[in-house]
């Protein structure tokens, strides 16, 4: 697929306005629209009404030349030399013809005899400058001699200064094809040709709030054209505003000479626009004639996956896979890809293509989200955490990253913990401690800490948010089962704060969980004072008798609450 923006101003010549009779005519610019059909029958159809019309030849020989049949266009160039021989549009059109059959000097002799015909009229020198350039063989040497013969006979004729812009833009000197664009406004307010032109300039240098301005003032001034709609589509799909895209793509192919490439936008457009069965439609249709099958069936795989086909899209991706250039996927290819092995139950090589499309594009932040939940879900907790690592550098929200950063280390020190009790089981059962063991508690003990910190950060930045301080609570009571130190108490006494104080009854769950800690807490140090200090171990005892008793008023059959309250009454 081709969208090649510069060639529609550099091919695609304007109708030579040959004298006063052809602006009588009015002609339709169809050649600078690049659609040389339209142009080709229009001008046919007015022959067919005067075969003597001397502009219509030229307008046909001209449109001719953008088909290359050089031999044809000769002829009618020819014809209107026998009824005028100094006719300068005709002389400069048997130049054109010499240099597509690479005659220079005849090239040359003729556009002179063209000049001297007509040595004042400006038109004559944007007729060979412009031919030159329009040409699929262009001659920009000669455009430029010309160009600056007109400038000089008239520097302020704007159409002089608007071709100046198209042989810049061939050249790829696109800040001096702007600047030129410029002047043949300032010396033509009302050239929408030269507006057009100007916004696909700026388009290209992504100045896209200014080629918006250039594009809407184009079609205020003339609303009949053509190209100027895919130009506004095109910018609009950039920016992904698929709606406007849609409706500017829509006009433009209701005014065209549609080409495949058209086509093939236009169903892109329809997909990001999420109208997915009318771009289904459309792509079916290309790919009976496409020459380019991989594109399509790109675009039908990210179709299935939003219309949940999922067997069909993977089906799809796996041929694009074998039948696009390599060098050319897209991040996009590999996560739509992704998403529908994961859809259909492959989620390790769904993780695999995540992978691939965060290599291809580091900066989609979606890529890392959806390759840490399938990490996380596949005890991967490691990657996960880097995954939302990422995320924060690329801007996403610091407190929820911080929050799942936290949980995947604390899971990882869970797996640590796992090892670490079958090591001991071990122990037990051998009457000697693996070797081992001292390591795996290193580790254990590492990713609690960092999980902590991770939490510390969500409370740091989000004091009123509880989550952070019971998944503390949560890190701490398992490092001090014995409760000797305060940092699982306090952390779970701030969550009670906050939840009691948000919702009650929407928090129940976790506030039985801050009462069912707190009230371990106090048993224990009851338990632990009671032969030591009595009065110290009975404000304990009666901390933990609070606690499992407002477990109760939660939950009235919640079943270590009633065993605690009952031992305590009958011990």
């Amino acid at each position: 697929m081709k969208y090649l923006i510069f060639s529609l101003l550099i091919f695609g010549s304007s109708i030579i306005t040959c004298n006063a009779q052809e602006k009588d005519l009015s002609a339709p610019n169809y050649l600078q629209e690049f659609q040389p059909g339209k142009a080709r029958n229009w001008f046919q159809q007015k022959l067919k009404n005067n075969p003597e019309d001397a502009a219509a030849m030229i307008g046909l020989a001209n449109t001719l030349l953008s088909f290359q049949s050089t031999d044809s266009a000769k002829i009618l160039f020819r014809k209107v030399l026998t009824a005028d021989a100094k006719n300068p549009f005709a002389l400069a059109g048997i130049g054109l013809v010499a240099w597509m059959n690479n005659d220079r000097a005849g090239e040359s002799a003729y556009f002179e005899r063209a000049r001297r015909a007509d040595k004042i009229n400006p038109e004559v020198y944007c007729a060979i400058a412009e031919g030159c350039l329009d040409l699929p063989k262009q001659d920009t040497v000669t455009a430029l001699t010309y160009l600056k013969q007109g400038l000089d006979l008239n520097p302020k004729y704007a159409r002089l200064h608007f071709i100046t812009g198209k042989l810049e833009t061939s050249k790829k000197n696109y800040g001096a094809a702007a600047n030129a664009y410029e002047r043949a406004i300032f010396f033509d307010p009302k050239s929408a040709l030269a507006y057009r032109n100007l916004g696909t300039i700026l388009y290209y240098s992504r100045s896209y709030r200014e080629a918006l301005t250039a594009f809407n003032k184009s079609v205020a001034l003339d609303p009949n054209q053509i190209l100027v709609y895919k130009n506004l589509g095109d910018l609009y799909y950039t920016v992904a505003k698929y709606a406007e895209a849609e409706h500017s793509y829509q006009t433009y192919m209701e005014r065209a000479e549609v080409s495949n490439d058209d086509k093939e936008r236009f169903a892109f457009t329809l997909f990001f626009n999420k109208k997915y069965r009318e771009s289904e439609t459309l792509l079916e249709q290309l790919q009976q004639i496409s020459h380019d099958e991989s594109l399509l069936l790109r675009i039908r795989g990210y179709i299935a996956y939003e219309t949940a086909d999922y067997q069909k899209g993977v089906e799809q991706m796996i041929k694009f896979f074998k039948l696009h250039d390599t060098h050319k996927i897209i991040a996009l290819d590999y996560s739509y890809y992704a998403k529908l092995l994961q859809k259909t139950g492959n989620e390790v090589l769904a993780m695999d293509n995540f992978r691939k499309a965060i290599s291809t594009d580091p900066s989609r932040t979606e890529n890392y989200e959806e390759l840490a939940r399938l990490a996380a879900k596949n005890s991967l907790h490691l990657e996960a955490v880097a995954c939302y690592k990422k995320m924060i550098d690329l801007g996403a929200d610091k407190v929820v990253n911080s929050f799942l950063i936290g949980k995947e280390y604390y899971f990882e020190g869970e797996l640590w913990r796992a090892r670490l009790d079958s090591l001991m089981q071990l122990r037990k059962s051998k009457n000697n401690p693996p070797s081992d063991s001292t390591e795996v508690k290193k580790s254990m003990t590492l990713f609690y800490a960092k999980a902590d910190s991770a939490f510390t950060v969500v409370t740091r930045l989000n004091s009123d948010y509880a989550g952070g301080f019971i998944w503390k609570g949560r890190i701490h009571a398992t490092l001090d089962p014995d409760g000797i130190t305060t940092e699982a108490k306090d952390a779970y006494q701030n969550a009670l704060v906050l939840l009691e104080k948000a919702d009650p009854e929407k928090n129940r769950k976790s506030i039985i969980e801050c009462y069912r800690y707190l009230g371990s807490y106090y048993y224990l140090g009851y338990d632990r004072l009671y032969k030591s200090d009595k009065k110290a171990a009975g404000e304990m005892r009666s901390k933990m008798i609070e606690c499992f008793t407002k477990i109760l008023k939660l939950d009235p059959s919640d079943v270590q609450a009633k065993d605690v309250l009952f031992k305590l009454k009958y011990p």
